[in-house]
Formats: structure tokens, sequence, C-alpha cells
């Protein structure tokens, strides 16, 4: 019988407090999306507002992200983490559970987006840090754990909604308040990084435009028709007389497809490239989405199939994304985060307020079809410049 050190027990729980902590902080930003049609009643809010949600979260969680990791670089310690999975927590439950108007809960979805943003960068750096030699897997895990936790928690947040109403969505708050004093136990061992004694070069910018145009503007289609039909798949629901807690189960279904997609098509990129997998992932989140069942059909069935195959494919281009990102800019990762996974999905994210707009004065399947369209298009500039990986940039 093996004999489990003291050492690596304590290392093996310090894991798995990390990996709940991530799972717990990654389910905040998608508790409203199944109860979009409540709040739609409750707050009187039109279809291209509550697409604009998505791009205001996304100006929080997204574009905010490389300039706190950046600060947590230059200034160190447990803070970052922990206070921001506690606002994180606070403001997307709280917010969801008693804010009066749509602004407010806008504003307090945005103030939990700012701990969101504050949170992954220098989490991501500590796990990396903790597991030298198996820094690829352990990071791969802590991933996957992030995508369970946006599976799980539309199905936490319908039931407690259906059962305790406001009263059991703030419950939700306390997940993320207790992980976060759980984390500061190994935060708190966060060394303080030293302050550069010479500026760094500065950025050619005429440089990076050309390397990142085409990049960039793939992932601004490509979640401009992610952030939008996340945001539709729970209003198609409500129209067709499917209830909230289904509403939940639909989006489990679209994060856990996505979780395999995203694990397949890193693996899949390795061994047929980046453009592959990318044009790919593109047409076939594009086609299962207009034409696969999604627009077209009830609730039945064809209906979880169309979203099941739609999560899987269109999570299916990410860690290909990534990879192909970090090619751009090597040793410049804040970079590259910035300009082309933070920047691009920002704008692709406020897209969806024009979506919803459609949505709200032509219906929601030509809205689909729209969104279908955005992830088509976005092969054109997969193939156009993504040919290689990129040659790295200069210092």
């Amino acid at each position: 019988m093996a004999i489990i050190h003291p050492h690596q027990q304590a290392r093996w729980f310090e894991s798995a407090t990390w990996a709940v902590a991530h799972a717990i902080n990654d389910g905040y930003p998608t508790l409203y999306l199944p109860l979009l049609p409540v709040l739609m009643q409750r707050w009187h809010f039109s279809a291209s507002q509550a697409g604009l949600l998505a791009g205001l979260l996304a100006l929080t969680t997204q574009a905010l992200q490389p300039l706190l990791g950046a600060w947590a670089d230059r200034r160190g310690g447990p803070w970052f983490i922990v206070l921001g999975l506690a606002l994180g927590s606070l403001g997307n439950a709280l917010g969801l559970a008693w804010a009066p108007t749509y602004a407010v809960f806008a504003a307090s979805l945005m103030l939990g987006g700012v701990g969101n943003a504050a949170f992954h960068p220098h989490m991501a750096a500590l796990v990396s840090r903790n597991q030298r030699e198996h820094r690829g897997r352990s990071l791969g895990g802590w991933m996957v754990s992030g995508m369970i936790g946006h599976s799980l928690a539309p199905l936490a947040v319908v039931a407690l909604w259906h059962n305790w109403g406001s009263r059991g969505v703030a419950i939700l708050a306390l997940p993320g308040v207790l992980a976060a004093g759980a984390l500061y136990i190994s935060a708190r061992t966060i060394p303080r990084p030293d302050v550069p004694r010479r500026r760094p070069p500065p950025i050619r910018w005429a440089q990076v435009w050309r390397r990142s145009r085409g990049f960039g503007a793939l992932i601004v289609l490509r979640n401009l028709g992610a952030s939008s039909l996340l945001t539709l798949i729970p209003l198609v629901w409500h129209q067709r007389g499917g209830s909230p807690a289904q509403a939940g189960a639909v989006l489990a279904v679209v994060y856990t497809a996505g979780m395999m997609g995203n694990l397949l098509g890193g693996s899949v990129s390795d061994q047929w490239g980046v453009r592959s997998v990318l044009a790919g992932s593109l047409v076939g989140a594009g086609i299962s989405a207009a034409v696969g069942g999604m627009a077209t059909t009830g609730t039945g069935w064809a209906f979880w199939i169309a979203v099941a195959i739609w999560g899987f494919t269109v999570n299916g281009a990410g860690a290909a994304m990534l990879v192909y990102g970090q090619s751009l800019f090597p040793g410049k990762l804040g970079l590259a985060s910035g300009l082309t996974m933070g920047l691009g999905n920002t704008i692709g994210a406020f897209g969806a307020w024009g979506v919803g707009a459609i949505a709200q004065w032509h219906g929601l399947s030509i809205a689909i079809d729209v969104a279908a369209a955005c992830l088509m298009l976005g092969v054109i500039p997969a193939v156009a410049s993504i040919r290689r990986m990129a040659a790295p940039l200069p210092e």
C-alpha cells in the first residue's frame, strides 16, 4: 500500500482548494443568463439591453484583466486573489438577488467583473509557480475547473431561485466569500516582485498592428456570435414555453460540451494546425446555430442536440486561439492578452447589444441567424491571416 507523504498530501489539498475556488469564481459571471426572461419582466428591459449586459460584463472581466494582471505583477501580494474572488461573489450574487433596477444590476455585474479580472492573472501565476515539474498539466487541470464552474452555476441559480427566490440567490455569495478566506492561507505566500531597475523597451505599435489585426478581427467576430447566442438561448427557450429550470439545464449542456470541445480542440491543433481547428470550429458553430435546430425547432431533442454541438464547436477554438495569440508576442503575454483576447472579446461582446436589437425588432430567429453569420465570417480572417505559427516579435 502506497504511503502518501504529508507534504504531498498538503500539496494535493492546496491544489484542490485552488480548483474549487476557480470553479466558484468562474461560475459567478454566468449566474444571470438562465434568469434573463425573469429579469426582463421584473425590470422591464428589452432584448437589446439584455445583449448590452454581455458587453458591460466583458468591459470589466476581459478588458481590465491585462491591466490588473500588470498591476499584480508589480505589486504582488495575496489581495488580488482574495479580494477579487470576494468582490466577484458579492457583486454578482447580491446584485442578481436584490438590485432594484436594471441600471443597478448592470453596475453590480460590472463590479463583480472587476473582482473576476483581478482574480485570474495572479491565480494562474500562483498555480504555475507551485507546480514547476508538471506546469502544463497543472494549468490545464486548473482551467478545466473553471469550466466546471460555468456548467454548474446555471443549475444552482435556477434551483435556488425556484425554491427560495431572491434570498436563495443571495446565498450564492457565501461560497465565494468562504473560498476567498481559504485562499488567503496559500495566497499570502506569494512573493512580492522586485521593482525593475531599467525601463522596458518601447512597444513597436505599427508592427503590433500588422501582426494582430487579422487575428483580432477573428476574435471579435467569434465573440460577437458566441456572446449573442449565449444571451439569446434562454430567451428562445422562454419564448417556446420552456421553464427557467430547464434553461439552466440547457446552459449547463452548452458549457459541459464546451469543456470537451476546448480540451479536444487544443489536442487536435497540435496535429492539424491552428488554422484548421479555428476554421472548423467557426463553421461548425455557425451551422449548428443557424440550421442545426437552434433557430428552427421547438424544445425537443433536436434543440438539445443543436446547443450541445454548438457549445462543443464554438469552444473548440479556445486553446488554439490562446496558443496562436501567445505566439504573436512571446515574452509579452500581457500585451498578447490585452490586444487579442481582452480587447477583441470586449468589442465582440458589445456586438451582442446590436444583435439583441435585431431580436427586439425582427425576431429571435433572425437574430440567431445573424449571430451564426458572424461566426462563419470569422473563417475569412482565420484562413487569410493564420497561415503558420507566427515568428517571435523582436525585443
